[in-house]
């Protein structure tokens, strides 16, 4: 594992001062969201909640340790900036523009080269000989190529009858850039993510080990964002789908416990 360059850990201080930022803005100023519709305004303030209180604190614990040279730490690390860039994006394309568009982009632009800086100082030969043979290697390939298939087949099922009738799909009905971004980053990177990470861990290859731990964080991050949206919206009198509300819990719990698991198993 090559050394992270002497800016890393500055740069990822400022990401996290800024998602605080952005957080506490979207929970305690009405303005940040008076321009979305209800259900996307709930949504927004329940992700701002779990950043503050579980994604955040996570975060400074990974670039703490990262100081000591912890593997897992680093993998966390990357997961989180993966997390960050991810959640960015889809705010500065997918929200109405307001006062915050600049620190949505300051965020996701500062995770994407982190995370690429990252990627780069990993040495692939090394993954194998990390884990110990306690690590549940085909439960967690099955995992997150699970995960990977279900979000396929969650948004797959809206847009491709869609498109086969001519209709527009009903997440349309309240998005106010009348794109799918949501879909369009999962399909392009959640999807390919999980599904590549968990057949090759499955063929033991050396990058499986490495996405199968970025898909897991990602998992450990937005099970819990989910859970805050279906709480959020609930509490708001708005429906909830049963079968996201499903998902968010799978995701949670087995992710959570693989996450552990991982983690453990590293050397």
């Amino acid at each position: 594992m090559r050394r992270l360059p002497s800016f890393a850990i500055p740069l990822s201080i400022a990401v996290g001062i800024l998602v605080a930022v952005a957080s506490f803005s979207g929970l305690f100023i009405d303005a940040t969201y008076a321009s979305e519709a209800t259900s996307f305004a709930t949504q927004g303030r329940a992700q701002d909640l779990v950043n503050l209180v579980w994604v955040l604190p996570l975060f400074g614990i990974a670039v703490y340790h990262i100081r000591r040279g912890l593997f897992s730490a680093r993998i966390g690390w990357l997961g989180i900036l993966l997390y960050f860039t991810y959640t960015y994006l889809l705010a500065s394309m997918g929200l109405a523009y307001n006062r915050l568009f600049l620190v949505y982009v300051a965020i996701y632009g500062l995770s994407l080269a982190l995370l690429i800086v990252g990627l780069g100082c990993i040495r692939y030969s090394d993954m194998h000989w990390r884990f110990s043979h306690h690590f549940p290697r085909r439960a967690t390939a099955m995992f997150v190529i699970a995960m990977g298939t279900s979000v396929a087949l969650l948004w797959l099922g809206d847009i491709v009858p869609s498109l086969v009738y001519g209709t527009p799909p009903p997440q349309l009905a309240e998005a106010v850039s009348q794109s799918l971004v949501v879909q369009a980053l999962d399909l392009g990177i959640v999807v390919p993510l999980s599904i590549i990470g968990g057949v090759t861990l499955l063929r033991r290859m050396a990058v499986g080990y490495l996405l199968t731990g970025l898909a897991l964080a990602k998992a450990v991050t937005l099970g819990p964002a989910l859970l805050s949206m279906a709480a959020f919206l609930t509490s708001a009198g708005l429906a909830v789908a049963p079968p996201m509300l499903i998902f968010a819990g799978l995701v949670t719990g087995f992710g959570t416990y693989l996450a552990f698991r991982y983690v453990r198993s590293l050397a």
